[in-house]
């Protein structure tokens, strides 16, 4: 290559270099210019922290709450008219919040609760076994505390004086052709003492005095006290045997008394039995027990249950479970509830798309939905989703303080009409 060449292309490549040069610097100065004239054509109000909307910030910096930088808040953004009640947020911005929003449903709110319980006796069921007059045991049936009995299954033989005494005078009034009077009542007698009616039936058909007796179980049920040992001598004020029934048992449950109302209405019971999980028991004739427990504040509710095949113990663990519907009226997602601790509130969808806070009056609340009775309308939308900065942004536009203004007014007007005249 010649010298004239070399130098021509040396030049080239120095023009070149100049030129991007030049072009650089000037798109960077442009961009540079561009992005300082947005920022004098916003204006920033103040700086704040999104978690304390309310504390305003007059320079920037890192938030005194959160670890985080205060957000700038400028003048031309979500900006809320002086009569609107809500605030409008760029729809760009909403859908980077991910909200979502339902409507106001007209239902019932639905109840699915379980409780603790308790297997239990049947209390209706007890019968104390007592031989009313002094005698001793011949003999003691095989039985102990906790077992089964059945009704009219022998407990003990005894043998009591004073029965064998009374048969004695029936007798010896019978042969001096006493009146019959007389002789019933010598046999009302040994009724009352406790002679079994069986044994009495007995002497009375055969004219033999009888001398040991069979004590029989009253009712069926579980043996739970036995006193009895071969050869002992018993009193008449003492208990030889109780017995307490088992059908059907007892269900006992304590049950918290916010949810006594529902009780009052038609409630379907079912039980759950841990020892037994693919058995079903069938609840029936349950009551509310007119005491509530002091200490707990809860509320105590006895049920019976079938037990045919004997799979039940008093004292098992068990569940109670009941279902039940409240009265219908207006119902939201319980998510949607923003609770300041003094009022709940919610964020409405007006009709030109603003979002506005309502105040709500929450009357209870079940499986994630809420009860409510003023302050919507069925119908109507509220945000479920991305709720708190919507909240956050109302709060700072002034949107919330709007809504108390009518509570405010009412409050005045009640304390202005206690003035006095003059």
């Amino acid at each position: 290559m010649s010298l004239v060449n070399l130098t021509k292309l040396l030049v080239v490549i120095i023009l070149s270099s100049v030129i991007s040069i030049l072009l650089y610097r000037y798109f960077s100065v442009a961009e540079n210019n561009s992005e300082l004239l947005e920022k004098k054509e916003r204006t920033v109000l103040y700086w704040y922290d999104p978690m304390y909307p309310n504390t305003k910030f007059e320079q920037p910096g890192p938030s005194p709450f959160m670890d985080m930088d205060l957000v700038p808040k400028y003048a031309d953004e979500n900006h809320t008219s002086a009569n609107s009640k809500g605030v409008t947020i760029n729809p760009t911005q909403t859908q980077n919040l991910g909200l979502k929003t339902v409507a106001v449903e007209w239902g019932k709110l639905s109840y699915d609760l379980t409780f603790p319980a308790e297997i239990a006796f049947n209390d209706h069921q007890f019968a104390i076994v007592q031989a009313r007059e002094s005698g001793f045991v011949e003999k003691v049936y095989p039985f102990s505390i906790g077992e089964q009995i059945q009704e009219g299954a022998p407990i003990a033989d005894l043998t009591i004086p004073a029965w064998v005494e009374a048969q004695s005078e029936y007798l010896a009034l019978k042969q001096m052709n006493a009146s019959q009077k007389d002789l019933n009542s010598v046999l009302e007698r040994l009724r009352l003492n406790g002679m079994p009616d069986g044994a009495l039936s007995q002497f009375i058909k055969t004219g033999k005095v009888q001398t040991r007796f069979t004590i029989q179980a009253p009712i069926s049920g579980v043996i739970t006290a036995l006193n009895l040992r071969l050869g002992m001598n018993i009193s008449k004020d003492v208990a030889i045997a109780q017995i307490q029934g088992t059908s059907p048992l007892w269900v006992n449950a304590s049950i918290s008394q916010s949810v006594a109302e529902l009780l009052m209405k038609q409630t379907q019971l079912s039980l759950s039995i841990p020892a037994y999980p693919t058995e079903k028991f069938t609840v029936s004739n349950w009551l509310i027990l007119p005491s509530a427990d002091k200490s707990s504040r809860t509320i105590n509710i006895r049920a019976e249950i079938a037990d045919s095949r004997n799979l039940l113990k008093p004292g098992m663990t068990a569940y109670l479970n009941f279902v039940a519907q409240e009265q219908e009226s207006m119902l939201i997602p319980s998510q949607a509830i923003v609770d300041s601790g003094r009022t709940q509130h919610v964020i409405a969808v007006g009709e030109n798309g603003e979002f506005i806070p309502k105040k709500v009056r929450v009357i209870k609340e079940s499986q994630q939905m809420t009860a409510i009775s003023d302050g919507l309308q069925v119908g109507e939308r509220i945000v479920t989703q991305g709720i708190f900065l919507i909240d956050s942004e109302a709060n700072i536009s002034g949107a919330l303080a709007k809504m108390e203004e009518p509570i405010k007014q009412a409050v005045s007007s009640n304390h202005s009409s206690h003035t006095s005249k003059e």
